[in-house]
């Protein structure tokens, strides 16, 4: 026990002694934030996003009371093979700087989510193992801050960026590779000595006897070694803490402590500290549904928990998830449907009491979870096979988006694979759908499968339908890989302009998939407009 007391304390000064005097008084406009996926999801809406529709989205935000939109800028993305150094997407980089400057057009400030760990980028590897080997190779570090100071001399002038984060998700150390021995061991050499593991001991493992000391050195690790370095290249970097507490065993029948990652708390430089909120934190987690009154009870207690760890550091709240049914997760606790706004209404005061200087709120329009690369042909065909007599079926817009005539007998297919996370499959109780949005002159039907060619779908399409269609189809992954396959019947034309394929549909209770209100809307908007004042709470 004293070894682990020892191990935590000493981490959480690593980098107070830098640490600047924290500000109690935030005079700078509030961050109001809302997180933009385009009508898509967040692992493939880089690529995804249609232009026509962002300024659009981007003025409605503001005049909901959001004055910044979050943005995930994904590693894989943006730098795609790695090895060998480098391979650059281009067109990430310029559809990141329209995002930017459609930002800027709607009066918004803009948050950028630096490093996020997912990408469905084919070209990429898994994104599990990239961030794998970001935290046991010293080489694969270099190569992401070559990613950092690209994307830092790319924002040079875009002043409507007010702040930059990295966040300890992007970079969740499961295991330590006898390859990062060194730096292990560099780590371990600044311990005080009755801290130190003996020579030639095994690597401490996150589960182990010895994982007090593996989540010190991955604090350490992420912060020494990724976040300062950063720091020198991005401005204004944040760096998301991860608030939930860790198991740790202290021996044999002995009770499990709950390890606090308090090195991510003591940043250097003048950024507000990050964390993230749900009403699970501090909660029992056995499917429970919270009061307003209990929900805002365990918020005060994680914000001040927050400010005593940092140094009373300003905090910004990332992920503000009123509402989460995060697929996975259905114990966790939520709040019950009729304490939303009771909560919304009390909270305001605990976050302005407790040094809050903004939040941002992940999801503002619903999202289906596809997987799909590239649904709304961005990137031209990049990620598809497409099959047809037509080499000209690929249309741009002026705008720089694209349309793809599927004309009969052409084929379209995009093969998924397990790397993308979570596959949709008839096997389980999530029901699989398919949707796709066409142009208005779109007539006639399509054939698809996901999977299985033997269980095949229609969707139809008429000059006076809805131009978005769906349909249930029934899932069926193969050796953790699924093809989604949509074939054009005969007397068919279509516009196809966006394509979605999932099980899930992310909600978030201020717009619904459609785009209608959701039941927080009204409530979420004026707690944005309440949040701005700075007169309401005493």
């Amino acid at each position: 026990m004293k070894k682990i007391l020892v191990i935590a304390f000493w981490c959480a000064l690593f980098t107070a002694e830098k640490m600047p005097a924290a500000s109690n008084e935030q005079t700078l406009e509030p961050m109001i934030a809302a997180h933009y996926f385009g009508e898509h999801w967040p692992k493939n809406f880089l690529s995804a996003f249609r232009r026509e529709y962002v300024l659009k989205d981007f003025q409605q935000l503001r005049k909901d009371g959001f004055n910044t939109v979050i943005l995930l800028v994904s590693w894989g993305d943006f730098q795609p093979v790695i090895a060998p150094c480098c391979q650059w997407n281009e067109r990430a980089f310029t559809r990141l700087q329209f995002l930017i400057d459609a930002a800027a057009q709607a009066d918004l400030r803009v948050i950028l989510r630096v490093g996020y760990g997912w990408s469905l980028n084919p070209h990429a590897e898994a994104p599990l193992q990239r961030i794998h080997q970001l935290l046991n190779d010293a080489a694969t570090r270099v190569i992401f801050l070559k990613f950092i100071e690209r994307l830092g001399r790319s924002l040079e002038n875009s002043p409507q960026v007010i702040l930059t984060m990295m966040s300890w998700e992007d970079q969740w150390l499961h295991q330590i590779d006898p390859a990062a021995q060194t730096i292990f061991e560099d780590f371990t050499s600044l311990l005080p000595a009755g801290t130190r593991p003996p020579l030639n001991a095994p690597l401490p493992t996150a589960n182990g006897i010895n994982a007090a000391l593996f989540h010190a050195y991955w604090d350490w690790l992420v912060m020494t070694q990724l976040y300062q370095p950063a720091q020198k290249l991005l401005p204004n970097l944040s760096y998301e803490i991860r608030i939930d507490k860790d198991p740790v065993k202290t021996g044999e029948n002995q009770p499990m402590i709950w390890l606090d990652h308090r090195a991510m708390y003591r940043q250097t430089g003048n950024a507000p500290v990050s964390i993230y909120w749900a009403p699970f934190w501090g909660a029992e987690n056995v499917g429970e549904q919270l009061s307003a009154a209990r929900s805002n009870e365990l918020l005060a207690a994680l914000l001040r928990e927050t400010r005593a760890f940092s140094g009373q550091r300003a905090i910004f709240i990332d992920q503000f998830n009123v509402i989460d049914n995060s697929l996975g997760y259905e114990h966790n606790a939520i709040l019950a449907p009729n304490a939303l706004d009771d909560f919304l209404n009390t909270a305001l005061c605990t976050l302005k009491q407790q040094n809050v200087i903004g939040y941002g709120y992940w999801t503002t329009r619903d999202y289906r979870e596809s997987p799909l690369y590239n649904p709304s042909f961005s990137l031209g065909l990049d990620g598809w096979k497409f099959t047809s007599t037509n080499s000209a079926a690929l249309k741009w817009l002026p705008n720089e988006d694209a349309e793809l005539q599927l004309a009969t007998g052409d084929v379209l297919e995009q093969t998924i694979t397990s790397a993308a996370g979570r596959l949709p499959t008839s096997l389980d109780s999530q029901p699989d759908q398919v949707c796709i949005a066409v142009g208005a002159a779109s007539v006639g039907s399509v054939t698809i499968t996901a999977g299985n060619l033997n269980s095949a779908t229609q969707l139809r399409f008429t000059a006076n339908t809805n131009p978005l269609q769906c349909t249930a189809i029934v899932a069926a992954p193969y050796n953790d890989q699924l093809t989604l396959r949509i074939a054009a019947n005969s007397e068919t034309t279509l516009q196809l302009r966006s394509i979605w394929f999932f099980d899930h549909i992310q909600h978030g209770g201020l717009y619904d998939v459609d785009g209608n209100h959701g039941e927080l809307y009204h409530a979420l908007v004026q707690f944005n407009r309440n949040f701005k004042n700075k007169h309401n709470c005493r």
